[in-house]
């Protein structure tokens, strides 16, 4: 029964996919996103008392603030 299940999620996803229209990537702010999950993770491993884990998400606040590379 959970091979049926999992078929007809696949199956489900691929209908909706087809259906929907791409999304508006330059409406869609994925560097602020990232910058504000890292920097939500960085002060949830301080927290847990992980400064070498928070010192590399704070890295990552920094390349995601950064001007996205020309494409």
């Amino acid at each position: 029964m959970g091979e049926a299940a999992e078929r007809h999620t696949l199956e489900a996803d691929q209908r909706q996919r087809s259906l929907s229209p791409p999304p508006d990537l330059t409406d869609y702010p994925v560097r602020e996103y990232v910058a504000a999950m890292a920097a939500e993770l960085a002060g949830m491993a301080r927290w847990d008392g992980d400064e070498k884990l928070a010192s590399a998400l704070d890295i990552a606040v920094g390349l995601a603030r950064d001007a996205a590379p020309a494409a």
